[in-house]
């Protein structure tokens, strides 16, 4: 018999019943939600049991459909990430003197570490290519006017978060390639006024060494997933509160049941996480040697993403006339939905649209004079 005043332990299958008395566990099911799970908002004042069965009748919108599929994409692969990244976590070490070694430790020595980098490295890429045409489909199809100004907002955030976490990202592998891809990446950030010199005081000053590297490495593993996590938290919590947005023709707009979402969603997964294997086993990424600070490899660049602005630093007579024109391009993509917040008609939408993609096809030029810029 148990002690007066003692509780035994649960009866079979009633742990649930046991945690809910506790821990409101509808309201933790109510968080992950906010991550992309569930679109319909959850009652946390309703147990968790009756929660799931209104989840699961409710009917809820195609938001794994058409073009929306960008935003769960985003989700899905971030998540992939932070698996991928915490097992190779394990292994590394950011200091200059180890770096190298370590890595090269999980790629050849580490059963599977080859595979786990690849999908890192690979995946990297991906998430870039699929936040920044989120980004363009967002400006194409007007959806950074009222009421869906902070999803723009965070899109912009997002893309941001995403570059400088694959940016911070190549300096930890400590190659020749990567080191010298960053200094020339760090040349385009000094060059812009006021963050410029503020970040090079944050990072520890102007040389790429061992205090560059642990605040790298920082960044890269704790501080920039935090932003992304809390953007994407924002971005699916302001979907509830403004809906999606339509795509495709009205029939296709029909509710689905949350089994359909779910399976919809595992197949996302599954696809992608498909195409990362393929990619890391057919097309591997070259693994160079390790870095020297006082030889620059020939052909070096800093990362695509930073070709068009590395052209005006080299190329502009004045060098610093560069970073006043990335720092006006942030705020006029960051201000976007304030300049427009007037109705458009559709004469204003094509001449906008128009403005968009001379500025994308001059980045993409600028780009191209950027990768061929130090062929030699």
């Amino acid at each position: 018999m148990n002690a007066p005043g003692r509780q035994g332990p649960p009866a079979r299958g009633g742990w649930v019943d046991w945690l809910e008395q506790r821990v409101n566990l509808s309201e933790i099911f109510s968080f992950i939600t906010h991550f992309g799970l569930v679109y319909t908002p959850v009652d946390t004042q309703k147990p968790v049991r009756e929660v799931l069965r209104e989840v699961a009748a409710e009917p809820v919108p195609r938001y794994a459909h058409g073009a929306r599929v960008l935003g769960l994409l985003a989700a899905i692969l971030f998540g992939l990430q932070i698996v991928t990244g915490v097992l190779l976590a394990y292994y590394y070490r950011p200091t200059p003197e180890a770096a190298f070694e370590s890595t090269r430790t999980i790629v050849r020595d580490l059963p599977g570490g080859w595979f786990i980098h690849q999908v890192h490295a690979w995946g990297s890429w991906l998430l870039v290519a699929v936040i920044v045409l989120r980004l363009l489909r967002l400006f194409w199809e007007g959806l950074y006017r009222a009421p869906r100004e902070v999803l723009w907002w965070c899109a912009v955030a997002m893309t941001w978060v995403v570059i400088q976490s694959d940016f911070t990202g190549r300096l930890l592998t400590w190659d020749s390639h990567t080191y010298w891809s960053t200094v020339r990446g760090l040349e385009v950030v000094w060059a812009i006024p006021i963050a410029g010199p503020i970040l090079a005081f944050l990072l520890g000053g102007r040389t790429v060494n061992a205090d560059v590297l642990i605040r790298f490495y920082v960044l890269h593993v704790m501080v920039l997933p935090a932003f992304y996590a809390a953007f994407l938290y924002l971005t699916f919590a302001t979907l509830r509160r403004v809906g999606l947005s339509q795509t495709g023709p009205a029939r296709d707009e029909r509710p689905i049941r949350y089994r359909e979402h779910l399976y919809s969603m595992t197949m996302l997964t599954v696809g992608l996480f498909a195409i990362l294997v393929t990619l890391a086993t057919l097309l591997p990424l070259r693994f160079h040697g390790a870095a020297d600070p006082y030889v620059t490899p020939g052909g070096v660049r800093p990362p695509w993403y930073m070709l068009a602005p590395y052209v005006l630093l080299q190329r502009l007579p004045l060098p610093w006339l560069s970073g006043f024109v990335m720092l006006a391009a942030a705020f006029a993509v960051l201000l976007l939905p304030l300049w427009l917040r007037r109705d458009e008609t559709p004469g204003r939408r094509l001449r906008i649209r128009l403005a968009g993609a001379a500025v994308l096809l001059v980045w993409l030029v600028l780009s191209v004079l950027g990768a061929l810029l130090e062929r030699r």
